[in-house]
């Protein structure tokens, strides 16, 4: 199904970028989704949660933005919550 294997590859570079930032947990993931694409943001969510369902990222918010033109499906950001140290 190719709206999994889009967020498989996303989820590949959450987890680069959470390598990334060893010891901090994932607050927030943004995604713009083209109007023009095949997914209304209530899909895109029901197999995001899916593919997050039991990972350490389930309690992640998931920020949804709507564009005009663009792939279908991109990420733009993944945020994470403040370290011990109190690190942004």
């Amino acid at each position: 199904m190719h709206e999994t294997k889009a967020i498989k590859e996303m989820l590949g570079v959450i987890r680069q970028v959470q390598g990334e930032h060893a010891g901090r947990t994932l607050a927030s993931v943004c995604v713009e989704l083209s109007e023009f694409g095949g997914w209304d943001e209530e899909h895109f969510r029901e197999h995001f949660q899916e593919a997050v369902r039991g990972t350490p990222w389930q309690a992640a918010r998931l920020d949804i933005k709507k564009v005009m033109m663009g792939p279908e499906a991109k990420l733009v950001r993944v945020t994470f919550e403040e370290d011990a140290r109190g690190e942004d």
